[in-house]
């Protein structure tokens, strides 16, 4: 029994050997799975980390690009991307790198598997510009509105210049730990670039934009504003949008800030109207329900909640705003950024100096020809700014100095200086005339009489004090005459020459320009017979005076340039201005008359005409626009808007515009304030590039009298209109005429009919039409190294 009890024990213990060798064996598998698994992941985790950095790393590179050519379109007119050539996209500095994985050198040396070969870490390649049109016939791209994707779009109705750009970026990691074995991810960038003309907009302000009208007023197209929008339409008023507004500040239901337009009611007690188009286009009330507020209290819903203090933010505002409007109101909460012209830099007012010190580049735009000399240190980026001035693509330049009154004129050309040439204008024309401002004051002073043994005893001392004053100074004179009896002699004012701007409290030195002889100069220059005057009668067209001898179609560009010698510059580097070397500058304005009608235009290439100076113009009539507002020659009613006929685009470019009308009296004044207009009403069909005195400038409580003053009025316009169909762009501030916005009574408002111009929203611009930069990422692609590769090719460099 004790024999078998010891085999049966024996079993039983080999039995549990066995199983805890196997058990044990299978938990070594197990554990050695886990390990080699746990191993696995790991390689497999940093290998993924490695490709996330060498990605991001392509990617950082492809923006580092972006960021280049973005800067590149901003200050130049032309350039390759050749990675061989001078534009080349260059790459960070090393040091950009540091802390990564990258090794910025290339080519880089690696050692793998005890083996040493070279690899390119990075690359950065930049392809041909291509021009994108929405079709094949035209040179414009447009943006569709109801394409969803372009909902939040800035530029979303607008007809711009597109221009698509790849960048293609290869960057290189190598493995931190063992063996460096490198890994390298490709990405492709595409980038649209789109100059929107300047005229694709109803209402553009390179600043602060302020529009406080008291009476209705609708703007009828795209309004944006590098800076911050303050509307208060007045007690009872309604301003209303009916299309996107933009700025790159905040949208406030105030006056300006220190404005003495400020009444000095709380934002909340203010009353009128503010609509906006709603997601479906229906005009919905800046003041209402807030979305996200479920109390139902209404709000002025603008970027402060009602509260009017710039720089105070509603935290709900960029929801609430985009649920209501869908992107027909967007702001700086939106990353709104600026849009600046070509080459020139962004406005900033200096307001906190007493001395006028403001960065002021839109203004060279509107300067005179000052091309540098090949040594200038700044030559490249002067150049590029005065590629977009147009007095450098006037096909008639007209230079006149005011001191002496000296006329001459040549032709002009940015891209041919062949073209760039003397014209002559015969004796007796009548095209261009400069008239000097000349005012006699005239007082009087009775002595006592002469009662003693004199040749005029009996009689009184009359003296006679005469004041003349012109743009180059006063002079004085007495003369002492004899009467037989007393009298009370009334003082004089008399203006003889030139007229006076009782807005600017000053005399004006005129240059003026007859647009009917400007007609019967293009009917020459394009041999045509006769053409219409601004009476709408056709005339035989004169060779041998109203014309500008030597000038041919070739020259033609459609842009008329008027320099004043001596007037304020800008520096196209600093911004800052320079100082006029002459005081007559100063007193100089240009004046169009006879303008009414179709404006001359010749050919396809420029169709239209543009009037650029540096100096303040002054219109005098209908101005590209028969009149007939209630009855235009298409037939239709609303001359905000709708381009008659026929017409052609046009552009007034200037330091400031005033408008009058057809028969104002410059013989009166001076003595007359606020004079009847000649007409019941005015129809113009002009954008308007000009300047204003910006609010509260250095500390002035003034006003820049808002957009509703943006064009200039010296006439008691009250209970009639003035018709507008263009667009307003404030791109700098004035130089010569500083003079601000005041209520001194030198005008009465008219009803403003002010709209966009249908020509314009059809991509129909001036000649000359300046563009705004935008950019946005239209893709970006993670491409295969034969993907990448192909890509490469296809650049063609």
């Amino acid at each position: 029994m004790s024999i078998l009890r010891s085999s049966r024990h024996g079993r039983q213990r080999g039995t549990a050997l066995i199983t805890v060798i196997m058990i044990t064996t299978m938990l070594t598998i197990i554990s050695s799975s886990l390990i080699g698994w746990s191993i696995s992941e790991r390689r497999l985790n940093l290998r993924n980390a490695q490709r996330l950095e060498a990605r991001n790393a392509a990617e950082a590179l492809a923006e580092y690009g972006f960021s280049q050519i973005r800067q590149k379109f901003e200050t130049r007119s032309t350039f390759l991307l050749n990675p061989t050539g001078t534009d080349a996209l260059s790459y960070p500095a090393s040091s950009f790198w540091t802390g990564s994985n990258v090794n910025a050198n290339n080519p880089a040396t690696v050692d793998k598997n005890n083996s040493t070969y070279n690899t390119t870490n990075l690359e950065l390649i930049g392809g041909t510009i291509k021009t994108i049109t929405t079709n094949s016939s035209g040179s414009l791209y447009y943006i569709d509105p109801s394409d969803k994707n372009n909902d939040f779009d800035p530029l979303k109705g607008k007809w711009v210049f597109r221009r698509d750009v790849a960048v293609i970026a290869r960057a290189t990691i190598l493995s931190p730990v063992g063996v460096r074995i490198p890994l390298t991810c490709h990405v492709m960038e595409k980038i649209s670039v789109r100059g929107a003309p300047l005229f694709a907009h109803a209402i553009f302000y390179n600043m602060d934009l302020e529009i406080f009208p008291g009476r209705d007023m609708t703007i009828s197209g795209p309004v944006h504003a590098n800076g911050d929008i303050y509307l208060y339409p007045g007690s009872g008023g309604t301003l209303n949008f009916t299309d996107q507004v933009t700025c790159t500040g905040g949208v406030y239901h105030a006056a300006k800030p220190n404005d003495r337009s400020n009444d000095g009611a709380s934002a909340t007690s203010r009353t009128g109207s503010i609509t906006l188009p709603n997601k479906s286009g229906s005009a919905t009330n800046l003041y209402g329900t807030v979305a996200l507020d479920t109390s139902g209290t209404s709000y002025w819903m603008d970027t402060s909640k009602g509260t009017g203090a710039p720089g105070t933010a509603w935290s709900d505002f960029r929801t609430n705003t985009a649920q209501t409007w869908n992107g027909n109101l967007q702001t700086g909460a939106f990353g709104i950024q600026n849009y600046t012209p070509v080459a020139i830099g962004a406005y900033k007012d200096q307001t906190a100096t007493s001395s006028d010190d403001s960065i002021n580049s839109g203004r060279t735009i509107i300067e005179p020809s000052n091309y540098p000399s090949g040594t200038d240190p700044s030559y490249t980026q002067k150049m590029a700014v005065e590629y977009q001035k147009y007095a450098n693509d006037a096909g008639i330049y007209i230079r006149v100095t005011p001191a002496t009154g000296a006329i001459t004129v040549t032709s002009r050309s940015k891209v041919n200086s062949a073209k760039n040439k003397p014209l002559a204008i015969p004796a007796g024309s009548n095209l261009v005339t400069f008239t000097p401002y000349n005012q006699t004051a005239v007082t009087y002073g009775i002595g006592s009489k002469i009662d003693h043994d004199l040749p005029n005893a009996g009689k009184y001392p009359l003296t006679t004090n005469t004041v003349t004053t012109s743009s180059s100074g006063t002079s004085t004179s007495s003369v002492v005459t004899y009467l037989s009896n007393k009298t009370t002699p009334a003082n004089t004012n008399t203006l003889n020459s030139g007229m006076y701007d009782q807005h600017r409290q000053k005399g004006i030195d005129t240059i003026d320009i007859n647009v009917d002889a400007l007609r019967n100069a293009v009917a020459v220059m394009a041999n045509q017979s006769n053409y219409k005057n601004s009476a709408g009668t056709t005339i035989v067209a004169d060779s041998t005076k109203n014309v500008f001898t030597g000038l041919t179609t070739d020259d033609w560009t459609g842009i008329v340039y008027v320099e004043v010698t001596g007037a304020p510059t800008t520096d196209p580097i600093t911004g800052a201005t320079i100082a006029a070397s002459s005081a007559a500058s100063l007193a100089t304005g240009v004046r169009l008359f006879n303008g009414a009608q179709k404006l001359p235009s010749y050919g396809a290439t420029n169709p239209g005409l543009t009037v650029a100076t540096n100096a303040p113009v002054y219109i005098k009539g209908d101005y590209n626009a028969d009149g007939l507002v209630t009855a235009n020659a298409n037939g239709s009613a609303n001359a905000s808007k709708d381009a008659e006929t026929g017409e052609v685009p046009a552009a007034i470019v200037a330091d400031a515009i005033t408008l009058l009308s057809a028969g104002f009296d410059d013989s009166t004044s001076l003595t007359t304030r606020r004079p009847a207009p000649s007409t019941d009403n005015l129809e113009i069909s002009a954008a308007f590039l000009t300047g204003i005195t910006p609010s509260n400038k250095n500390g002035n409580s003034q006003s820049s009298g808002g957009a509703h003053n943006l064009p200039r009025f010296l006439e008691n316009w009250s209970d009639l209109h003035v018709y507008i169909r263009g667009s307003l762009v404030c791109l700098f501030e004035s130089r010569v005429f500083t003079e601000p916005y005041n209520t001194l009574g030198y005008y009465s408002a008219p009803y403003r009919d002010w709209g966009f111009n249908s020509l314009f929203r059809q991509g129909i611009y001036p000649p000359g039409t300046p563009k705004v930069q935008s950019y946005r990422r239209v893709d970006f692609t993670d491409l295969t190294a034969a993907g990448y590769a192909d890509q490469r090719a296809k650049f063609g460099w």
